[in-house]
């Protein structure tokens, strides 16, 4: 799943303290735990006259610096319709500056043996550097370069959207990853905080230099900006060097539109359950909208959760779920806070028939801790927990950085961080059980499922009311109107549609030049829950020739189509076995050979298709307008079959094909295929990002690496498989 990292203001440690045997009420409680002395260092500050604060750390332990720039630019700044632009210019600022190349760029900092990182969160983005201390200055130029001068290539673009498509994809089929992200999206629904840090298909359809650019102008500028450096640095000369790196850097941030207030917490719980029939073990979420980081109850919320399932073997959630319910072993709980809000978080894998069960303890364990405070005991161990480990977070030099600008970023008081230690200790049952009940009120519960709906919608109808919604909903098609003969004026306006589309991907002589193509990339396989990948090879030639080439280690299997002869064949090891294609498999092949973004156009504009327009309507997230295209046997080289176009509304490029009419019922069909990420190849628009889709589902996603057309590839290649294969297609 993606992990996004980001500066947080507290950090739990990996292993949790197992806390003593709980004492009866009536016993003396034990005096305040008293912090260990601890106090964070202090920094030297300056503010440059573009408004850029410049915070200095000396440590002069090792011959380090490591230098920090954090930019409120984060999701809760992006444009309500430009979803994950925040993450694709913080990813893209090294993709090469006014100045330096991606390469050249990534050349000049590991000649110096340090690095250079950027990322996004909800809050902000940073970006961050570490140098020798004696390559300070050359390091801090390097950070100046791509926070200032990013040019954003359009190629770059095009790949951060095909690569961070097909991690969407592969996180939108990990049951651990949706239910995480389900439980943001449904939690903070309508605020920016809801909002997946990659963006949807959708959005990434529609990201180009613009987009990142107009962002990266508006919110990377000084005014807001701060730079921390720590390490091996004397702090004048690093206020002196920020100066001559950043000093001419202008501007002023926009601001953001209002995001609005966090959702009020719903009347009574909230039940979404993310179908995925197949799955044995469901991921189960529960969540609540908790406060943000300056919030007075922070810090009885941190014990609070972790009480509740931070706390390990002997927090409550695992009391319940495993000791005495025996329902999982893998208990999670957290409390992520933010500036304007956060979120509590429980979480368990469990088999699916165990779900109402797993709910029922999940509202008993809650409900038990807002109206019964934790034993003075309890608590202690929580306590010490957060003041045994809150040095640590500050050992290196980054978790230095990390904890002041979040510090700093969330407005909280002076000397904040100095007094953790302690005013987490003085936090009292009391407090903890006024905050549990202010936040944690199990009628205001979340709850997420990913699992089985056919099973647990039913059982867990008892718990509130409940959603089902499907994985890939956002790609399923919309019904296409009810099947009507075209009218004169639509078969005229679909002759016009034909004649735009056809120009948008390159015109009708560019399309027919086109003799023969490969391609090559990585294929998506999914069903009944899993997921295969493997390399692709796929090469083709007019008439009816193709071979399809699928490697994974040591294994090596394909197609082959010449004509009305087909063979399937493998190797594993040097070991070869072919077997030919019966007419069934031989027709799948023809079927797949027409498949292609040249084909599919070219059928439609054969003299005998019958073009129609069908009104408008949607696909992948887009406005369309839908172009039914009637073909004879003699165009598809099977039987005579009706397909719907759906071409985007402003440029007429093709988005989606659907095809393979369900009998009985003219005008739904059963395979639908989504195009994105296109690029031109010898003037025809190729797409690079292909999925499709079965009776709704998603079963492929097919990732281009390269196309090349024309090449001119000899017959031998789609004759009988007869010997080991070569690398590529043979001439």
């Amino acid at each position: 799943m993606l992990t996004l990292r980001f500066p947080r203001p507290v950090l739990l440690l990996a292993a949790a303290l197992a806390a003593p045997a709980a004492v009866s009420a009536a016993a003396a409680p034990p005096p305040p735990a008293r912090a260990p002395e601890f106090h964070v260092p202090v920094p030297e500050t300056r503010t440059l006259p573009n408004g850029l604060r410049v915070v200095v750390f000396a440590r002069h332990g090792l011959p380090l610096v490591q230098m920090q720039m954090l930019l409120p630019a984060g999701v809760a700044q992006e444009p309500a319709d430009r979803p994950g632009v925040a993450t694709a210019a913080a990813e893209l600022l090294r993709a090469g500056t006014s100045s330096r190349t991606a390469a050249s760029y990534a050349a000049d900092v590991d000649r110096l043996g340090g690095n250079v990182n950027a990322s996004a969160s909800r809050d902000f983005s940073t970006v961050s550097g570490t140098f020798l201390a004696a390559d300070f200055d050359a390091g801090l130029e390097l950070l100046a370069d791509v926070t200032v001068n990013p040019i954003f290539p359009e190629d770059e673009i095009a790949r951060f959207r095909t690569r961070s498509a097909g991690l969407l994809y592969r996180l939108r089929h990990d049951p651990v990853a949706l239910a995480d992200a389900q439980l943001w999206t449904w939690t903070f629904a309508g605020h920016p905080y809801g909002r997946p840090l990659l963006g949807t298909l959708e959005s990434l359809a529609g990201l180009d230099g613009n987009a990142v650019r107009t962002f990266h102008r508006e919110h990377y500028r000084p005014d807001r900006a701060v730079l921390v450096v720590a390490g091996d640095v004397d702090p004048e000369h690093a206020f002196a060097a920020a100066a001559d790196r950043f000093g001419a850097w202008a501007g002023h941030a926009v601001e953001s539109p209002p995001a609005g207030d966090v959702p009020a917490p719903s009347a009574a719980p909230r039940i979404r359950i993310v179908d995925m029939p197949g799955l044995e073990r469901s991921e189960v979420r529960a969540g609540f909208a908790a406060p943000g980081r300056a919030n007075a109850d922070f810090l009885p919320l941190q014990l609070t959760n972790f009480i509740l399932g931070a706390g390990g073997f002997s927090s409550r959630l695992t009391q319940s779920l495993r000791v005495d319910g025996g329902l999982s072993y893998d208990v999670r709980s957290g409390y992520t806070a933010l500036r304007e809000a956060g979120l509590v978080s429980l979480g368990v894998s469990v088999q699916s028939d165990s779900v109402p069960a797993l709910v029922a303890r999940l509202n008993d364990v809650v409900r038990r801790l807002a109206a019964e405070p934790p034993a003075e005991t309890e608590l202690a161990a929580a306590r010490r927990y957060f003041q045994n480990g809150y040095p640590l977070q500050f050992e290196t030099l980054g978790a230095l950085i990390a904890q002041w600008s979040a510090a700093d970023f969330f407005g909280l008081p002076p000397g904040a961080l100095d007094r953790y230690a302690a005013d987490i200790g003085a936090v009292t049952a009391a407090q903890v059980g006024e905050a549990t009940r202010r936040w944690l009120d199990p009628k205001r519960m979340t709850v997420v499922v990913v699992g089985p709906a056919a099973k647990l919608q039913g059982p867990l109808a008892a718990f509130g009311e409940v959603e089902v919604v499907q994985p890939d909903a956002e790609e399923r098609a919309l019904q296409p109107p009810a099947y009507q003969p075209p009218t004169p004026e639509q078969l005229e306006r679909g002759r016009r549609l034909l004649g735009e589309m056809l120009a948008a991907h390159g015109g009708l002589a560019a399309l027919r030049r086109v003799k023969d193509s490969i391609v090559s990339g990585e294929l998506s396989l999914r069903a009944g829950g899993n997921e295969l990948t493997v390399s692709v090879e796929v090469a083709r030639k007019d008439p009816w020739k193709m071979g399809f080439s699928m490697r994974v280690p040591s294994v090596h299997t394909g197609q082959t189509l010449d004509g009305r002869r087909g063979w399937l064949y493998s190797y594993i090891g040097d070991s070869l076995a072919v077997a030919d294609a019966d007419s069934g498999g031989v027709e799948a092949m023809r079927a797949s050979f027409s498949g292609d973004i040249v084909h599919t156009l070219l059928a439609a504009a054969d003299p005998a298709a019958v073009p129609a327009w069908r009104g408008s309507g949607a696909a992948a997230g887009r406005d369309a307008e839908l172009l039914e295209v009637t073909l004879p046997a003699a165009v598809t080289g099977a039987g005579a079959e009706r397909r719907l176009y759906y071409l985007d509304t402003k440029d007429r490029k093709l988005i989606a094909v659907e095809q393979g009419e369900t009998p009985g019922r003219p005008g739904a069909y059963v395979v639908r295929r989504v195009f994105r990420d296109y690029r031109i190849v010898q003037g025809v628009q190729w797409p690079f990002h292909e999925e499709r889709y079965v009776s709704g589902t998603l079963t492929t996603t097919l990732l281009l690496q390269s196309v090349t057309l024309n090449r001119g590839l000899s017959d031998r290649v789609f004759t009988r498989p007869a010997s080991a294969p070569r690398e590529g297609p043979r001439r």
